[in-house]
């Protein structure tokens, strides 16, 4: 794709595959063909404005215009407010190794079979990719799914994946019961931002 509207459309196919809605079922719900949600999926058509609209609405998604000063509060509005049925996309650059862990433990479940281990670091990163994590929790999290990615093949993998799960599980944990520290507003505006 070498369109401005590459990562909107990249992130709609995510959520569409999250979801479980084929290219069809998209179609009947949109009022658009197969071909042409295949073809802006895969880059070769860019969508006009009503047809992106369209296919969002079909995704139970709505496109909205946010002042650029209010999207970080808007985000975490929307991470916070996310049930685990909900498919939320951001649009951080964290969401990408996230969806690349996701698909990392579908394949292994494939591979190896499904494991206690493997349910409860997929249930984990569902839990983890919406809420905010600090640039040290991120940073445990990256290293352990760098860890998952080296030994998927490995035959030392069951141990290395249990020690993963656990680890997760901790973080998970601590941010769960972290004492609560004093109510904070959930964005503010500076005082030369009143125009905003």
């Amino acid at each position: 794709m070498a369109y401005q509207s590459e990562s909107l459309i990249a992130q709609a196919r995510e959520i569409r595959e999250a979801s479980g809605v084929s290219q069809r079922a998209l179609s009947e719900r949109a009022g658009l063909t197969q071909s042409h949600i295949s073809q802006i999926e895969s880059g070769k058509m860019e969508p006009g404005l009503s047809s992106f609209i369209d296919l969002t609405r079909a995704l139970d998604l709505e496109v909205m215009l946010v002042p650029k000063k209010l999207v970080p509060a808007v985000l975490n509005l929307v991470k916070a407010r996310a049930t685990r049925d909900m498919h939320i996309h951001a649009g951080q650059p964290n969401d990408k190794r996230f969806a690349r862990a996701d698909r990392l433990v579908k394949k292994m479940k494939h591979l190896y079979g499904s494991s206690a281990d493997l349910d409860r670091i997929e249930d984990t990163l569902g839990f983890l990719r919406r809420v905010n994590l600090s640039d040290q929790e991120m940073q445990l999290v990256r290293e352990l799914i760098t860890r998952l990615e080296r030994y998927q093949a490995s035959a030392q993998a069951a141990p290395v994946v249990r020690d993963i799960a656990q680890n997760l599980q901790q973080l998970r944990n601590s941010i769960v019961h972290a004492a609560p520290s004093e109510p904070r507003p959930a964005y503010s505006l500076d005082d030369g931002d009143a125009d905003a």
